[in-house]
C-alpha cells in the first residue's frame, strides 16, 4: 500500500486492537499500515475534507449509514454485514439474529474455530468471584430498596450485547480480511 495508511474507525479502543489483530494476521497488512481512529475523530475528519487513504468503518460508527448505500455488500451471515466501494469498507453487526442459544452456539463455534488462534480468550472469573458479585449486587439493592438490582441487570444485558455485538464484528472483520482486504487495499493502483 503506498504511502496511505488503512484508517480504520471504530467506537473502542479495546475492540480496535482486536481487529488490528485480526487484520495483521491476515498477512496482507503490515501494523505500521493500519491507523485507528476513535468516532470523534472521524466526525471532525469529515467535515474538513476528503480523506486521501482507504477507510474501514467497524460497528456502528456515527453518520456512516449514508455511505453504506454506495457499497457493494460482499458478505451477510449471523447479522454480519460488510460490504466495499473504493475508497470505504463497512463492517456491521446485529445481535438479533444470534438471539437465540442455538444460533449463538453455532456462530460461537464458527467463531471459536477461527478466533481461538488470533485472540486470547479472557480468563474466565472464577465462581468465587460471581456469587461474591451476585451477594453484593443483591446486599446493595436491599439497601437502596431494589433499585439498583433493576439497574444492574439492565447493565449486564446491554454489556452482554455489545459483547456479543463486538464478537459478531470481529468475525466479520476476520472474514472480510481473508476474502476481500487484499483486493480492497489494492483497489485502484495499478
Amino acid at each position: 500500500m503506498a504511502d496511505n495508511k488503512l484508517i480504520l474507525v471504530c467506537k473502542e479502543k479495546q475492540l480496535a486492537e482486536d481487529i488490528r489483530k485480526v487484520l495483521i494476521s491476515s498477512g496482507k497488512i503490515a501494523d505500521e499500515e493500519i491507523e485507528f481512529w476513535e468516532e470523534k475523530t472521524w466526525d471532525v475528519k469529515r467535515k474538513t475534507g476528503p480523506v486521501s487513504s482507504k477507510m474501514l468503518f467497524v460497528g456502528a460508527v456515527k453518520d456512516t449509514e449514508a455511505l453504506s448505500c454506495f457499497i457493494d455488500i460482499r458478505y451477510e451471515r449471523w447479522g454480519i454485514l460488510y460490504g466495499t466501494n473504493p475508497r470505504y469498507a463497512i463492517i456491521t453487526a446485529d445481535t438479533v439474529y444470534i438471539k437465540d442459544s442455538a444460533r449463538y452456539n453455532a456462530f460461537m463455534t464458527d467463531y471459536n474455530d477461527v478466533m481461538g488462534s488470533i485472540l486470547t480468550p479472557p480468563a474466565e472469573e472464577p465462581s468465587s468471584n460471581k456469587v461474591a458479585k451476585t451477594f453484593s449486587t443483591v446486599g446493595f439493592a436491599v439497601a437502596t430498596g431494589g433499585a439498583s438490582l433493576a439497574a444492574q441487570k439492565i447493565y449486564d444485558d446491554n454489556k452482554a450485547l455489545a459483547d456479543k455485538a463486538n464478537k459478531l464484528c470481529l468475525f466479520g472483520v476476520w472474514h472480510f480480511a481473508q476474502n476481500c482486504l487484499g483486493e480492497f487495499l489494492g483497489c485502484g493502483e495499478e
